[in-house]
C-alpha cells in the first residue's frame, strides 16, 4: 500500500522508523519486567537486627502503595515514615502517581505485583485497589492489608484507616448551612462510582440534604466531570439553565479545580458557593481567592502515623479489636483566613 503513495526510499524510512519504535516499546516492557524481578529480589533481603540475647530477628517489613501527587498524600506518606521509624519497622513506598503511556512507569497493578513478590509483612495502600485478585494473593502469602483514604469493604482489607467519608459528606452540608444557610435553590454534586471515598461522600451529602431540606433539588451534569467526553460546556450549560443553583460540592481536588475555573470564567464565584474536600496548596489558593468557600480537611499526617502503628501490631501477629479506625476531619473556611485576605476578597 505504501508503494502506491510514496517512493521506495520513503517507504523504507517509514518501515525503519516503525520497527525501531516497536522495538523500543517492547524493550521498555521487557526492561520493566526485568526491573520488577530485580527489585523484588532486593526487597526480599532486608537488614536484620540483633536481639538482647544475640538472637537475630527479622525487622518487620512494611510496603506502601501510594500516590505522591498532592500535599494530602505526601503528608500521609510522611506520617507512615515517621511512625515506622518510631516502631522500628523497615518501610519502602512505590509511587503510583506517575501513571501514563510510558511503559517504564508503575501502574497500581504493577506496584501490587511487585510487592507480592517482595515478601513483606504488611501492605499500606490506597483503598482504590486495581482488582480483587491482588488482595487474594496477598492473603495467600500471609500479608496483612491496611487501606487508607477509601474503604472498598471489609472483605478487601484487614484494617481501614481514614475519615468516615459518609460523615464527611454530612459535615460538608452542615458547613454550607452554617456559613450561608440552605434555601430552596439547587445543589450540584456528582458521584464517581470508581472511587469509594467519593461515592461515600456523595451519599452522605444526599442523605443530609434529604433529611433536613427535602425540597432542595440535587443536580449534576449529563456527562460526569471525570468522563473523557466531558467538556466545560456541559457544566456551563448546567449553570446557565439553572440560575437557582446555590452551591457546588467538589468531592475531589481535580473536580473542584474544574468547577472553580468555570465559576471564574462565568463570574459566578460570588454567587455560587463551592465546598470541597482535601486540603492542598491549590485548594488553599482557591480559598484565598474567594472561589472556594470551605474545605473539609482530613488529618492526613495522623492517618499515615496511625497506619504505621497498626502495621507494627499486625506484623507481630496481634489481632486487633477494630477493623476500622476513623480519623476526625475539620473545616477551613473563609473566616479562618487572616483579616487582610478576607477584606481583599470582599472588595473584589
Amino acid at each position: 500500500m505504501f508503494e502506491k503513495c510514496f517512493s521506495q526510499d520513503v517507504c523504507y524510512n517509514l518501515w525503519e522508523w516503525f520497527f525501531h519504535y516497536a522495538l523500543e516499546k517492547t524493550m521498555n516492557r521487557l526492561k520493566k519486567l526485568e526491573l520488577i524481578a530485580v527489585v523484588s529480589g532486593v526487597l526480599c533481603s532486608f537488614p536484620q537486627i540483633t536481639g538482647v540475647q544475640k538472637v537475630e530477628a527479622t525487622t518487620p517489613r512494611i510496603a506502601g502503595i501510594l500516590s505522591e501527587k498532592s500535599t494530602y498524600w505526601q503528608e500521609i506518606l510522611q506520617g507512615i515514615e515517621d511512625g515506622c521509624q518510631k516502631e522500628g519497622l523497615s518501610f519502602f513506598d512505590i509511587d503510583i502517581s506517575m501513571e501514563d503511556g510510558d511503559a517504564m512507569t508503575w501502574t497500581a497493578e504493577d506496584a501490587w505485583n511487585l510487592i507480592l513478590m517482595s515478601g513483606v509483612d504488611v501492605i499500606i495502600a490506597d483503598g482504590n485497589i486495581p482488582n480483587t485478585e491482588v488482595v487474594e494473593k496477598a492473603r495467600q502469602k500471609g500479608m496483612k492489608i491496611i487501606l487508607v483514604d477509601s474503604d472498598p469493604g471489609q472483605e478487601l482489607r484487614d484494617i481501614y484507616v481514614g475519615i468516615d467519608n459518609k460523615q464527611a459528606g454530612y459535615l460538608a452540608v452542615q458547613t454550607l448551612d452554617k456559613l450561608y444557610g440552605i434555601d430552596r435553590g439547587a445543589i450540584v454534586v456528582q458521584d464517581n462510582e470508581n472511587v469509594a471515598a467519593v461515592s461515600e461522600r456523595f451519599n452522605g451529602i444526599c442523605e443530609a440534604l434529604k433529611q433536613k431540606w427535602p425540597e432542595v433539588e440535587i443536580k449534576f451534569s449529563e456527562m460526569p466531570w471525570y468522563s473523557e467526553r466531558m467538556s466545560n460546556s456541559s457544566i456551563e450549560k448546567l449553570l446557565l439553565e439553572n440560575s437557582d443553583i446555590q452551591a457546588i460540592f467538589g468531592l475531589m481536588e481535580s473536580e473542584t479545580t474544574l468547577y472553580a475555573q468555570i465559576l471564574k470564567q462565568m463570574h459566578l464565584e460570588q454567587k455560587v458557593h463551592l465546598i470541597t474536600f482535601d486540603r492542598s496548596e491549590k485548594m488553599l489558593e482557591l480559598l484565598r481567592e474567594g472561589v472556594v468557600d470551605a474545605i473539609i480537611v482530613q488529618q492526613s499526617y495522623e492517618i499515615g502515623y496511625e497506619s504505621a502503628e497498626i502495621a507494627a501490631h499486625l506484623a507481630k501477629g496481634e489481632v486487633l479489636e477494630k477493623d476500622t479506625v476513623y480519623i476526625d476531619c475539620s473545616v477551613i473556611s473563609q473566616k479562618d483566613l487572616p483579616f487582610s485576605e478576607r477584606e481583599k476578597n470582599a472588595d473584589e
